[in-house]
């Protein structure tokens, strides 16, 4: 054939190959929009004064000098905007400890229409045009899950769009019930936004980084999704959701399982679950389920499509639940989960682990049978320097506890 013949067929090639495409949806990876169009990418982040961006539906509190402020009260409408804060430290001092100080310095809002498209030009700094989502967990105020999420992306030096959900959690440690509550009516707006960023042509693919009673949010918003293209047989645009790490998930484990677990891995996403047998904070959380109902992040399964890894030996903080920003251990393998073509199983953090039979959850059809990523017959356990050396006398991020000594007293 000539090269006149073929420019001649070449139309009919691409309809072709977009047809093929649609009938395979199953197996086709996202669409990343074409290099050199759409919105031109920000400038570089200066990691000393990065700029993220937020979307809650928490409500509006008065402006102060730091800008706008949200509290714990529910909101009908998201509010959207910028983040900037400032970060310094963050060297290694042989323990696995990630000593990074963040600030929030200045929370400015933003019409819908400008913060998407600043989140637009954020992601075009990256070839795959990325955002990365962080959800918080209980006891977060705004400026708390704020600090955490921007620890998260300082810690990964994540180049896209660093995106955080603040769903109205009110900040207090004795307000669990009305957490939970909050965190169920929360589904609908990050269904909203998943919608929004996964529909918007100039952005490629989303990370998800979910944190704790999160899990209540992500996991319901994304299954009902997932449920709902299905049926509608146009899963596309939310394929590009490539990466869902559940980060110490306090949801009840059997519901995960019979309800949720096949719908997380049924678009392909990698799904990564970190659970950690030292978790006080979810052992706590048991008791105030009634003890029957055991919380997911608790306890080590092997779960067929989910990537299970147990993160026990890291000792960042007294409860053993905030570690998602705090070990340098779990931001080396947070890095290459978010990564498109890095095999965590091969990067010397992990080690595998043969799951008993009393450790496995059966989950017919999910998962590929001979990759042991996703078969469900094993787990990874996390490779932590130092056995998790330097952990801190208190917690600092996510729930607030007293220190060690006014506790024994």
């Amino acid at each position: 054939m000539n090269t006149r013949s073929f420019v001649r067929i070449l139309p009919v090639l691409s309809v072709l190959v977009l047809l093929l495409a649609a009938c395979a949806e199953k197996s086709a990876q996202p669409v990343v929009p074409p290099a050199g169009q759409g919105p031109s990418p920000l400038a570089a982040q200066d990691w000393r004064r990065p700029v993220f961006y937020y979307a809650t539906n928490r409500q509006a509190l008065a402006n102060t000098s730091l800008g706008a402020r949200f509290g714990g009260i529910r909101s009908r409408q998201m509010s959207y905007g910028q983040l900037l804060v400032s970060a310094s430290g963050g060297k290694g001092d042989g323990s696995d400890l990630y000593n990074v100080n963040v600030s929030l310095d200045r929370v400015t809002r933003m019409t819908p229409t400008r913060a998407f498209s600043d989140i637009e030009r954020a992601a075009a700094r990256t070839p795959g045009h990325e955002v990365l989502l962080f959800i918080h967990g209980f006891d977060n105020s705004f400026d708390d899950a704020a600090v955490t999420g921007a620890r998260i992306g300082v810690g990964l030096h994540f180049n896209g769009a660093m995106l955080l959900y603040s769903w109205p959690s009110a900040g207090n440690p004795a307000t669990y019930v009305a957490d939970r509550n909050n965190a169920y009516w929360a589904v609908s707006g990050l269904k909203q936004l998943l919608t929004q960023l996964t529909n918007d042509p100039w952005i490629g693919r989303v990370s998800i980084i979910v944190h704790s009673m999160g899990n209540e949010v992500l996991i319901r918003a994304y299954s009902e999704l997932a449920g709902k293209c299905a049926s509608e047989r146009s899963c596309a645009n939310l394929r590009k959701i490539r990466t869902i790490v559940l980060a110490a998930p306090d949801i009840d484990r059997e519901i995960f399982l019979e309800q949720y677990a096949a719908k997380m891995s049924s678009l392909d996403a990698r799904v990564v679950l970190y659970a950690n047998s030292n978790d006080i904070a979810l052992a706590a959380s048991t008791l105030l389920q009634g003890e029957d109902y055991q919380r997911l992040g608790k306890y080590v399964l092997c779960i067929p499509g989910i990537g299970v890894t147990d993160v026990s030996d890291v000792k960042t903080d007294v409860l053993g639940h905030s570690w998602i920003a705090q070990s340098r251990a779990v931001m080396r393998d947070l890095q290459c989960v978010i990564s498109e073509n890095c095999n965590r199983y091969a990067s010397g953090n992990l080690r595998e682990i043969g799951c008993s039979t009393n450790q496995r959850y059966s989950l017919p059809g999910v998962g590929n049978r001979v990759d042991p990523a996703t078969n469900g017959t094993n787990y990874w356990k996390l490779i932590v320097p130092g056995a998790g050396s330097g952990a801190p006398s208190a917690a600092s991020f996510g729930i607030k506890i007293p220190s060690l000594p006014s506790i024994l007293k």
